[in-house]
């Protein structure tokens, strides 16, 4: 019978001891899911004590600080990282934690001589369960530091049911040792209870917010305390609920971006998207992403980084450059301008002074007709520079372009500097407007021949290249492709950094006052962002200059680059035109120059004048030339009206304004029926003969 007792309560014991064993493998789980949580955060972790001792980091941590676990769990920061770090950055850093206050703070990790890895390390409070401040947080953003932690997980999870199991099998063997493996499993069950309440705590105190969701619905299974604060609801009406019942996601095909990508990479980083609070207030974050496997359901662990501050001072401070740009281009306008108004009054005065001498009156009307046209000019690279001129894109030939105006550059570049060309065969075609293509070509040229005081050599040549990811990081603005390179390259002084860095920018010139805009290379800038592209600078001060442009290439077949042609005679008409003009010295000039050549001339300065002679002139009028914009009543409302009229009368626009802000008005085909201000006289006579002599294109 004693036997018997025993047996049974041997069984009993057993018994016994494999629940326990159930409950500590259970417990485990429980602790491995939290530690698969902590470890693939994309932060390292560590906890340290108010002894300034490491209680508690993980893999990252190690990893980011190059330390092994002997060499930081159980030992002081002063051990760690030396009194030095200790005394001047982590104790201070340690003692605001402790008074409860949360830290930010910039660091670098790494020696010199191994590359320096910048961290982003948030000091926070680690509160116990009756509320007391019992250590400090330390998490540390590292991209790369988050990796093994899950192999980790389950190795340790295997070292664990593999000691459980040997246990077990010295127990049912060694039946004296049985009360005592019993104790030593009691111990070990609250070491895992309080592990695993640690980890929570840890969970719960990182700074950033981070949730657990389904993958497929979306359906919150956890969030810690960040992610509260920063949506606005509470934990009841999160859990169990989908971040697009809640609308969290700004635009929800975000999220679904976001998906897709973690279904094809299992994890995303630093991808920007915008959230929505239950104020309905936005947030900008940078969303890390990571697949999990919780019960067997495709889950995803979100930490987000909000950047909203970030953001909003990056775009103050966008704006304070562009307002400082504004100033400038003003006060070089201004100075270009007051230049060119002195020149004209001047030669004006000179003129009338001379009106006796016709040869020299016509010499000053001649300079007065050269400052109009480097006005013009002007205005062209205004045009061009903030991208409001009309162009005409196509599929050009690059070499064909550069043969054609090689007679020209050496003109203007002079005898002491010798041009090269040194052109690729075959190697395609850009789609950009010829004007520019030759704009660009002629800038370049210039701006070398102003650097080569004593003469020199400037080399034009052409390549096709193809630009690889690996590129991208040199030509950011671009993407992967074929190009076209134009390098110019000059033997003249050459540029310091400080100049390179200023180059391209609005009314920056190292010319004398008289000799430069500062407009050229900033007008070039903008055509070539304009058409796809993107240009740089290779410089040292005595070894001259190469400035780079690449163009994508087009698949197009080129058109034929087209040729300026010489001016024909003027031809008159006798037909009656209507001009509406309100500045009175264009109204005066026109009709002046269309009535020396014969036509009938009827002017208006408004609508109302212009609806008047409609109602009083009885015979027809065959054209009429109209301001876009007028006071009162806008040049296509007065042409709606006189066309009731004179249903056959041809019409012109006329306009200062350029191409964008004149189709506002719906003018169409403004490439017939419309004439840029300033325009000559001869520009003028041919646009009208042009638009009177073409079919009637409405009834």
């Amino acid at each position: 019978m004693a036997g018997n007792a025993t047996n049974q309560e041997v069984q009993k014991e057993l018994h016994d001891l494999m629940a326990l064993a159930d409950r500590y493998r259970s417990v485990a789980d429980q602790l491995y899911s939290r530690a698969v949580i902590v470890s693939r955060a994309p932060e390292s972790v560590a906890c340290i004590d108010r002894r300034y001792v490491y209680t508690c980091v993980n893999r990252a941590f190690l990893a980011l600080y190059r330390k092994t676990v002997e060499e930081v769990l159980g030992h002081s920061i002063e051990e760690v990282f030396g009194e030095k770090a200790f005394e001047e950055r982590e104790k201070p850093r340690i003692e605001r934690a402790l008074r409860g206050e949360e830290g930010q703070y910039d660091d670098l990790v790494g020696s010199p001589g191994d590359g320096r890895l910048p961290v982003l390390a948030r000091y926070s409070p680690l509160a116990g369960k009756d509320g007391s401040i019992e250590g400090v947080v330390l998490s540390a953003w590292d991209m790369s530091a988050v990796r093994d932690a899950e192999e980790g997980a389950l190795s340790a999870r295997s070292d664990l049911d593999a000691l459980i199991e040997e246990h077990a099998k010295k127990i049912s063997n060694v039946l004296l040792a049985l009360k005592r493996e019993i104790k030593v499993r009691e111990g070990i069950e609250a070491e895992l209870r309080s592990g695993r309440d640690k980890l929570a705590k840890i969970f719960q105190s990182i700074p950033d917010p981070i949730s657990i969701s389904t993958l497929e619905e979306g359906i919150f299974l956890d969030a810690n305390e960040a992610f509260f604060r920063m949506t606005g609801y509470s934990r009841e009406e999160v859990i169990g609920n989908s971040s697009i019942n809640l609308g969290i996601w700004y635009r929800p095909l975000d999220r679904a971006r976001v998906v897709d990508l973690i279904r094809k990479q299992g994890s995303v980083r630093n991808q920007e998207a915008k959230l929505r609070g239950k104020s309905g207030e936005s947030r900008v974050v940078l969303v890390s992403a990571e697949l999990m496997d919780i019960d067997g359901m495709p889950s995803v662990l979100f930490e987000s980084r909000d950047i909203t501050e970030r953001k909003t001072l990056e775009s103050e401070l966008s704006r304070s450059q562009k307002m400082e740009a504004i100033g400038r281009l003003a006060g070089g306008i201004t100075h270009d301008f007051n230049n060119l108004l002195t020149a004209i009054d001047g030669y004006c005065e000179l003129a009338l002074l001379k009106l006796g001498n016709p040869e020299q009156v016509r010499s000053n009307i001649l300079k007065i007709k050269e400052v109009k046209e480097t006005a013009s000019s002007l205005v062209r690279q205004l045009l061009a520079f903030s991208r409001k001129q009309k162009v005409k894109p196509r599929s050009l030939d690059m070499n064909q372009v550069i043969e054609n105006m090689q007679n020209l550059l050496r003109q203007f570049i002079g005898e002491d500097i010798e041009l090269k060309t040194r052109l690729e065969q075959d190697i395609g075609n850009v789609y950009a407007d010829q004007g520019h293509v030759e704009q660009i070509i002629m800038n370049l040229a210039l701006n070398a021949r102003d650097a080569m005081h004593k003469g020199g050599v400037l080399t034009i040549s052409t390549r096709r290249v193809y630009l690889e990811e690996s590129d991208m990081a040199k030509h950011p603005d671009l993407n992967p492709g074929d190009y076209i390179k134009l390098d110019v390259s000059d033997t003249g002084v050459g540029m310091d950094e400080e100049t390179m860095t200023h180059v391209f920018e609005p009314f920056f010139t190292t010319k004398e006052a008289s000799k430069g805009t500062g407009l050229g290379l900033a007008t070039i800038y903008g055509i070539v962002r304009n058409n796809g592209g993107s240009i740089s600078l290779r410089s040292e001060p005595g070894k001259g200059s190469t400035f780079e442009v690449l163009l994508p290439v087009s698949g197009e077949v080129p058109e034929a680059v087209l040729r300026k042609t010489g001016k024909v005679p003027v031809r008159g008409g006798s037909e009656v035109v209507l001009v509406v003009e309100d500045n009175p010295y264009v109204l005066d000039l026109v009709t002046e120059v269309l009535g020396s050549i014969g036509y009938t001339l009827l002017k208006a300065r408004s609508g109302k004048e212009a609806m008047d002679i409609c109602g009083s002139h009885s015979g027809h009028i065959d054209l009429v030339i109209a301001d876009v914009v007028l006071p009162g009543m806008d040049g296509p409302a007065i042409v709606k009206n006189l066309l009731k009229c004179y249903p056959r009368m041809k019409v012109l626009y006329i306009t200062g304004y350029p191409g964008d802000m004149v189709s506002l008005y719906g003018i169409p085909d403004t490439e017939k029926h419309l004439l840029q201000k300033p325009f000559s006289a001869f520009a003028l006579t041919e646009k009208v003969r042009e638009v009177l002599e073409e079919d009637l294109d409405h009834e």
